[in-house]
């Protein structure tokens, strides 16, 4: 820090702001797997000293932006710590949604000391453990399937769907929606009310390179830079800049976006051959590029913001992105980029929101949701197990735990 910023305050500042972080997770994390606690009781949890007091109003009653300006005065600093607020949401540092504060407290409370984990293997080898868990207990997979129709109403509930051509059903006194509550309210008939907060912003390429690219900061191996997070043009100025321009529906002139290298911490999710042969797997994850930019215009929008994004890093390096690729059997460059527009259309999430819809605080903002395990729905037994659940986001496992008990709790 010191060597980034040439203030020893600088540092010593960015330890006090991160221990607010730190202290809201120690009283918060335990409940994750708990019935939602009513906000005002959650409150109480931090009042018994001033640097309670001071995480509660810093991360879950005032814009995350004061609290940033409070404690930093480094304009990278700034925006190195935003970022973690920015992060698959359309948002600022003052938004009064305070939807910054929540994405913020969703990447920093983890295991209470917000440290991202890496299976390896990959989420697929999770998944895979799962499978074979879930089959040995006798459960049955299908996949490539066309779900037709659901009839939530009855006791039973009704899924009707086709796969291999035929069309079948299967009737259930539980079920378990992995998809967002915009797919529920379309094949329940009901309407769907998202607010602005809902709204996705990202930016997605993912590259298989043939070799690291070289950097112009030689002093750093490119094995050492990319194994962490890689960031570009995202200062807290250019952030604020960026989301200023976006939001009056332009393609920001500086793009910012972050850049990870998955291979470097656990190369097996590459084959042996790849392996040996020093490929790596890079993904360029872009900020401020929310679904309303490419809704008219999508494929023209996507090469525009691609080009861009890839601009962005190629400041930094010797060699473009591009000349490191690894090309595929047909002559073409291992490099796929995804819109927010083309996320809705692949995976069903609503404006490409890659939490299904606003990231949530960890207690019952509502009195009635105080109490319940935040995957209910207004349908009896039909509970979200999926990120658009309370507590939802990504791959924590938070919601289907919760799904789990609450079904139980039913039995």
């Amino acid at each position: 820090m010191f060597e980034l910023t040439g203030n020893r305050t600088e540092h010593e500042q960015m330890k006090k702001f991160y221990n607010l972080a730190r202290v809201f997770a120690e009283h918060a994390w335990d409940s994750m797997l708990k019935p939602l606690v009513a906000k005002n009781e959650f409150k109480r949890r931090f009042q018994n000293d001033e640097v309670l007091r001071e995480a509660w109003r810093s991360l879950a009653e005032e814009p995350l932006g004061r609290a940033i300006e409070r404690y930093l005065q480094n304009d990278l600093v700034r925006g190195l710590v935003l970022t973690d607020a920015k992060i698959g949401v359309f948002t600022h540092p003052h938004d009064p949604s305070l939807v910054q504060n929540r994405c913020f407290l969703y990447h920093l409370i983890g295991n209470k000391t917000g440290e991202w984990k890496v299976p390896v293997g990959g989420m697929g080898a999770v998944a895979a453990e799962l499978e074979e868990t879930a089959r040995k207990s006798g459960a049955e997979f299908l996949t490539n399937v066309e779900l037709i129709d659901v009839d939530l109403g009855g006791k039973k509930k009704i899924v009707e769907f086709q796969v291999d051509g035929k069309r079948q059903s299967v009737e259930a006194r539980f079920l378990l929606v992995n998809f967002g509550r915009n797919v529920l309210a379309k094949y329940s008939g009901r309407p769907y009310e998202p607010n602005a907060a809902d709204e996705g912003s990202v930016f997605k390429i993912n590259m298989l390179l043939r070799r690291l690219p070289k950097l112009k900061a030689t002093k750093y191996p490119e094995a050492e830079a990319f194994r962490g997070t890689f960031h570009s043009e995202e200062g807290y100025e250019q952030m604020n800049a960026s989301y200023e321009q976006a939001a009056k529906g332009r393609l920001p002139e500086k793009t910012p976006c972050e850049v990870y290298c998955h291979t470097l911490t656990d190369d097996s999710i590459l084959g042996s051959d790849l392996r040996q042969q020093g490929f790596q797997t890079m993904t360029l994850f872009g900020l401020d590029a929310p679904y309303s930019l490419f809704a008219k215009e999508n494929d023209a929008m996507r090469t525009r913001a691609e080009k861009k994004f890839l601009l962005s890093m190629n400041q930094w390096l010797e060699e473009p992105l591009e000349d490191c690729l690894a090309v595929a059997r047909d002559g073409s460059l291992c490099l796929e980029s995804k819109s927010p527009v083309d996320i809705e259309q692949s995976l069903g999430m609503y404006h490409g929101n890659i939490f299904h819809d606003a990231p949530t605080f960890p207690f019952a903002e509502h009195s009635e949701q105080a109490g319940t395990w935040g995957v209910e729905t207004e349908f009896e037994n039909v509970f979200l197990c999926g990120s658009s659940a309370q507590r939802g986001g990504a791959v924590s496992g938070i919601p289907g735990h919760n799904a789990a008990m609450k079904a139980l709790e039913t039995l």
